[in-house]
């Protein structure tokens, strides 16, 4: 006999909740049991963590069902994986920073406020004991002064927690303040393009069917392996595309977006087309001498280690096109910078002249 009818809600606004639960229900205590599952005072359901603002993630969905069958419930799945446009999420985000900046604000505000009232009670205290003065003991007055002392001493103590996570607040608030523009951020946007076109190829790759071991069962019911080509189940295959399609369009808007970047002179520009072996490229605040030009990054001398001598191998770094912050030709950079950088067993980080080049 079925405990009764839970049902499964996903949308973009809400996330993924559960919906049907009562206090120290078997549902109840099975979520509240699960790290990945919290109760949501905003929803007054059960939610998945980090599920708002996202498509619906069907393995967490399918493992919650089951536990929640398990335990004799019947489910119910309602899932709308609709999302606004990527330019529209990431309004929607600048929105939700902007929100949360002047929540943390308040409370910030409020909670100094509390902390200065219990100081000015502590203060008030302090302020009407004449200097020098013990405690009486003895005096019918006595318990009445220590009461009030350590009263006095305890809101002293509050009032420096209280100002502590006022500050705590400020800070919070402060680096919410700054999240957008962390986000757009040439290098970071850079980043996430690389990242999400990584991503995309892994699920391509999976989705067209991988190398690996094959099991199956033969008619004696022994398990049988073989190398071969492994393809998703066609739910798997669903998910794939589903994720590749969504990378697809964000890395479609964040490419734009770099463009932009670049337009308004804040983000590289440089490339195979502009970067020859030979030249110098800042990265890091450092000028390094390219010895290779890819498609997408150039391959330079790796500075932690010294520049090496005759017949040993060098070793390199290879740097992204978008983490580079300036172009020089051999021709613009100083000759003695050249020599000092080339040189034998030179430190790279701090390339020194030969003592010619800085005498007076």
């Amino acid at each position: 006999m079925s405990l009764g009818i839970l049902t499964i809600h996903h949308d973009y606004e809400s996330g993924t909740i559960v919906e049907g639960t009562s206090r120290n229900s078997p549902a109840h205590l099975a979520l509240k049991a699960h790290r990945s599952w919290t109760w949501s005072r905003y929803a007054t359901a059960w939610l998945l963590r980090s599920s708002r603002h996202r498509q619906s993630k069907p393995y967490a969905i399918d493992e919650i069902e089951r536990v929640l069958v398990e335990a004799g419930y019947t489910v119910e799945r309602e899932i709308d994986d609709t999302m606004p446009s990527v330019e529209q999420q990431e309004v929607d985000r600048s929105e939700r920073m902007e929100d949360r900046t002047d929540r943390l604000t308040r409370r910030a505000g409020s909670q100094q406020a509390k902390a200065d009232a219990t100081r000015a009670k502590a203060d008030a205290v302090f302020d009407n004991i004449p200097l020098g003065q013990p405690m009486l003991v003895g005096h019918h007055s006595y318990n009445a002064d220590r009461n009030r002392r350590e009263r006095a001493w305890n809101n002293l103590g509050k009032s420096i927690d209280q100002g502590a996570y006022a500050d705590e607040l400020a800070q919070r608030a402060e680096t919410a303040s700054h999240h957008m523009d962390s986000r757009n951020n040439p290098v970071t946007v850079g980043n996430r393009i690389e990242t999400m076109e990584a991503d995309r190829r892994r699920l391509q790759r999976e989705l067209d069917g991988e190398p690996g071991w094959l099991s199956t069962t033969d008619e004696h019911g022994q398990q049988q392996h073989r190398w071969g080509i492994r393809y998703p189940t066609e739910e798997r295959a669903e998910y794939l595309r589903r994720e590749i399609n969504t990378l697809a369009e964000k890395i479609e808007y964040w490419k734009g977006v770099y463009a932009q970047l670049q337009d308004e002179g804040k983000a590289s520009t440089l490339g195979p087309d502009t970067v020859s072996k030979g030249d110098w490229v800042l990265y890091s605040g450092m000028w390094m001498r390219v010895r290779r030009v890819n498609k997408k990054s150039v391959t330079v001398p790796n500075p932690v280690f010294p520049s090496p001598a005759a017949g040993e191998r060098e070793v390199t770094w290879t740097v992204a096109w978008h983490k580079l912050r300036g172009h020089r030709t051999t021709e613009q950079m100083p000759p003695h910078v050249i020599e000092a950088y080339e040189r034998s067993g030179a430190d790279r980080i701090n390339p020194r002249p030969p003592a010619s080049h800085t005498s007076g």
